[in-house]
């Protein structure tokens, strides 16, 4: 049946690949285009595949212009690997092989299958293995270690069982699939939990001391964990809600046979990360680094990217008072959206502040993280790297929120292998996040941070997810007025780190440096805004308690929502509580909370019925929380719009 149409499908692939995916297969397994075969539109189902508006929304199609899909062709990846063989010549088969762990899988489980190493030179040559981390890789790890130490830095689990796991039960015609490539489709779960993410992205990499000993090891990159230290697990809120979005839209999931009925909801394979810089340069250089994916795929993946990072990373809020006649404080709060630190995994990424205030002409009176925008570098970033601030009084501070690894002499380094550690960790923790929670002994505060009030906490209350940045300003007269500029930029590759590597020279250092060379080093505005300082007397000028550093904090999740929501509070200390939902014409709809609670997190549901379990009509809703403080007495309220949707 398939041989009437495999010129259809072959066409097909063509038209949408600058290669074409790889339909090689190996004795565990199988490339993308065997998968795209069956898992894309095509006859003889051709409303397969399908979203809402008719367009492609095949996982091969979403993901081949994804970090994950070219992870082994990743110009980066590959000269960090052979900077890190040059420091440490004699570990090299160790070094590649360890390294295509998680970035080519396949040639190293294969290799792994033989009682072998793999080497970098022999991944490159294999077309499967540079297949990244392709649908066969995800779809046969097991779940028999999820969450153990023994499955992080790459110790997921893959028999050769052929057995591909799903997230649907049931599978449909099991024996269309073990005919074409030879997988029987079995229902995994586990396919939708954290811990499958966490295989890889939770990575601990050996410490290697000047004498070529190994002496322990230190984290890398985790995610996973800091996630598990937040409020999220609690809210069933996994990696994948954010990075495989599902649609509650009925979507066909094969082309054959024609008589399988649709599922839902259906998982889209975005992966998206915060990688803007890498993907432009994998388009860049497509045809040289052999990436499948035209131009038109990473400009969607390029977009997703971009709406996460601008839309779902960071919220930013202002205020500003007058220490004296002629001194100007403004406080800029930052809050991270995101589940787990930010920036997070690898420790080459930072973000920081940038401000600007000048007078009614437009003359800069104070500018801190100014970047040049041929090199990317910060100026006047301190040396050997910018400690955390609580208080700006000099334009020659930035705040620079990041991981700076030490040595086993506790000195900066840029190697992964020579790291015991980190000088500064004040990257943003995620909601919830406690110095008492889970894991904290590897995804601590360091450096400064931990001797700042307000990071991360309010009084004795942790798991805020702000900082609040001072800025005192001298020299200035109440009398005038001067505009505030405020932006926050992210760069996923530190120029310090793109110096190191030039000390070396190997055939993918020189090529990642001439492309390097042509990319555009711009960082990324996450977040901007822009106000007015108006003269004393005219205008009322906020507290820095209206900064979002508050001790009653309230999120919910999923909203909008149908059927349900889950309210997660958070007090600082503990009072009498109260939850309640309000319409939007003010009338009490149901009471959630009226009790007395302790301090620390609590979460509440609600299913959009009013007080008499009769459910709402579709709309908006405003939930507020109130807290009367046992010890103080203190009336703290907070409130937030909820859509429910039906």
């Amino acid at each position: 049946m398939r041989l009437r149409y495999l010129f259809f499908l072959i066409a097909f692939s063509f038209t949408i690949s600058a290669q074409d995916l790889p339909t090689q297969t190996s004795t565990i397994f199988s490339g993308s285009g065997n998968c795209e075969s069956c898992h894309a539109p095509g006859p003889p189902n051709t409303s397969a595949l399908l979203g809402p508006d008719s367009s492609d929304i095949s996982p091969v199609t979403l993901w081949r212009s994804t970090m994950m899909a070219n992870s082994a062709k990743d110009p980066y990846w590959q000269a960090k690997v052979t900077a890190e063989v040059a420091e440490n010549p004699q570990f090299q088969e160790f070094i590649e092989d360890e390294c295509a762990t998680c970035h080519a899988p396949v040639g190293h489980r294969e290799a792994e299958e033989l009682g072998q190493m793999i080497s970098l030179e022999a991944l490159k040559q294999d077309t499967l293995a540079m297949d990244g981390v392709t649908c066969t890789v995800c779809h046969q790890i097991q779940d028999v270690n999820f969450g153990d130490g023994s499955s992080f830095s790459g110790g997921y689990v893959i028999e050769n069982w052929r057995q591909i796991y799903g997230p649907y039960p049931d599978p449909q015609s099991p024996q269309s699939m073990v005919t074409n490539v030879s997988y029987v489709p079995t229902y995994g779960p586990h396919m939708l939990q954290s811990e499958h993410c966490a295989t890889c992205h939770t990575l601990f990499t050996p410490t290697i001391d000047y004498n070529g000993q190994i002496v322990g090891e230190a984290p890398e990159q985790t995610p996973y964990l800091e996630w598990k230290n937040s409020i999220y697990p609690a809210m069933d809120v996994q990696c994948q809600n954010c990075h495989v979005p599902a649609i509650d839209f009925p979507v066909t999931i094969s082309n054959e046979p024609d008589y399988i009925s649709a599922r839902q909801p259906f998982y889209k394979h975005y992966f998206v990360g915060g990688n803007v810089f890498m993907l432009k340069m994998l388009k860049s250089h497509a045809s040289s680094l052999g990436v499948t994916a035209e131009p038109v795929h990473f400009d969607s993946t390029i977009a997703r990217t971009m709406k996460l990072l601008q839309r779902e990373t960071i919220e930013i809020s202002n205020s500003y008072r007058w220490l004296n006649s002629t001194t100007l404080q403004v406080d800029v709060a930052v809050k991270n959206k995101s589940g787990h630190k930010l920036p997070t995994g690898y420790p080459s990424r930072r973000m920081w502040a940038y401000f600007k205030l000048s007078d009614n002409a437009g003359t800069t009176l104070f500018e801190s993280g100014e970047w040049d925008a041929n090199s990317g570098e910060i100026l006047d970033e301190g040396a050997p790297y910018e400690p955390h601030h609580s208080v700006l009084s000099s334009d020659d501070q930035v705040q620079i929120y990041q991981a700076i690894m030490k040595d086993v002499n506790d000195k900066p380094t840029f190697t992964l292998l020579r790291m015991a550690g980190y000088l500064k960790d004040n990257r943003l923790p995620p909601e919830g996040f406690s110095s008492e929670g889970l894991h904290y002994d590897s995804i601590a505060v360091y450096g400064d941070a931990l001797q700042d009030g307000n990071f991360n906490r309010s009084g004795e209350f942790q798991g805020t997810a702000t900082d609040t940045i001072s800025y005192q300003i001298s020299n200035l007269t109440q009398s005038e007025v001067y505009d505030v500029d405020v932006k926050f930029y992210y760069q996923s590759v530190d120029p310090a780190d793109i110096q190191h590597m030039s000390q070396y020279s190997s055939t993918e250092i020189d090529s990642f440096l001439s492309y390097y060379q042509q990319a555009d080093k711009r960082p990324v505005t996450l977040d901007s805004l822009s106000f007015d300082i108006l003269p004393v007397g005219l205008t009322f000028s906020p507290t820095p308690e209206n900064l979002p550093e508050s001790p009653l904090l309230m999120s919910a999740y999923p909203n909008p929502f149908n059927p349900a929501t889950t309210i997660a509070v958070n007090l600082a200390t503990p009072g009498n509580f109260s939850l309640d939902v309000y319409n939007l014409l003010g009338e009490h709809v149901t009471t959630l909370s009226n009790e007395l609670l302790p301090s620390g997190n609590h979460y509440f549901r609600w299913d959009g019925s009013n007080a008499q379990q009769v459910s709402v009509s579709s709309g908006i809703y405003i939930v507020v929380a109130t807290n009367r403080e046992l010890t103080s007495g203190l009336l703290r309220q907070t409130s937030s719009k909820l859509v429910f949707l039906k």
